[in-house]
C-alpha cells in the first residue's frame, strides 16, 4: 500500500482528503503545521504529498523549495492543493517543483487519478454488467 502525506491546516481538508484516500486504498500521514513537514516526511518516509500553500510555521513554496535542495527528497512527488487560484501562484508552484496544481474546491475524483497515475497505482477494476 502507498502512503501519502497530507500537509494541511484546514481540519475540513484533511478529514476530506483522509476520507478520500483511504477509501481509494492509500495510507495517510498527516502534518498540519509547515514547520514539522520535513521530520515528518524523513520519519514516515510517504510515497507522495499532498501540500497546501498556506501553512502555519513554513510555507507550502518554502517547503517545495526545501524539498528540491535535500537530495535524498528532490524527487519525492508533490501535488499542491490551494484556494490561490492565479495562474502566476500555479506558475510559481510548478517552476519550484509541484506536479501538479489543484485548486480549492476540486474533484477529489481528478486527484485520486493524478494520485495514481503519478505512484503508477492502478484504478479500480471496471465494473461489469
Amino acid at each position: 500500500m502507498k502512503t501519502i502525506l497530507i500537509a494541511d491546516d484546514d481540519p475540513v481538508m484533511v478529514k476530506l482528503l483522509e476520507f478520500t484516500l483511504q477509501r481509494a486504498g492509500f495510507g495517510v500521514l498527516v502534518c498540519r503545521e509547515g514547520l514539522s513537514v520535513m521530520a515528518r516526511v524523513r520519519a514516515g518516509r510517504p510515497d507522495l504529498i499532498v501540500l497546501d500553500v498556506m501553512l502555519p510555521g513554513r510555507s507550502g513554496q518554502e517547503l517545495l523549495r526545501d524539498f528540491k535542495e535535500d537530495a535524498e527528497l528532490a524527487r519525492l512527488p508533490v501535488v499542491v492543493v490551494t484556494s490561490q487560484g492565479k495562474n502566476s501562484t500555479q506558475g510559481e508552484l510548478l517552476a519550484a517543483g509541484a506536479l501538479n496544481v489543484f485548486t480549492k474546491p476540486f474533484s477529489p475524483t481528478m486527484l485520486i487519478a493524478r494520485l495514481r497515475e503519478l505512484l503508477n497505482e492502478p484504478g479500480p477494476a471496471p465494473k461489469g454488467n
